[in-house]
C-alpha cells in the first residue's frame, strides 16, 4: 500500500495539533511547576515549526499534482 506525503503530512499535522492541546492544558494546570511549564512552551514551539514544515510539505504535493494536470491537460 503506497502512502502519499500528502497524508502522511495530514496525520502529522493532526498529531502535532494534539501535542499542542496536551502541553496547552498542563500549561494551564495550576499545579505545574515552572520547569514544566518551560519545557511546554519549548515543546509548543518546537510543535509549531513541526507544523509548518508540514504544510509546506501539503503546498509542495498540492504545487506537483497541479503540475501534473497542466501537463495532461
Amino acid at each position: 500500500m503506497e502512502i502519499s506525503a500528502g497524508l502522511t503530512a495530514y496525520n502529522g499535522i493532526q498529531n502535532n495539533f494534539n501535542r499542542l492541546a496536551e502541553n496547552t492544558q498542563q500549561i494551564a494546570n495550576p499545579n505545574s511547576d515552572n520547569q514544566d511549564v518551560s519545557q511546554n512552551l519549548i515543546d509548543n514551539k518546537m510543535t509549531q515549526t513541526d507544523i509548518e514544515a508540514l504544510v509546506k510539505v501539503l503546498k509542495t504535493e498540492d504545487t506537483l499534482i497541479g503540475q501534473l494536470l497542466d501537463i495532461k491537460a
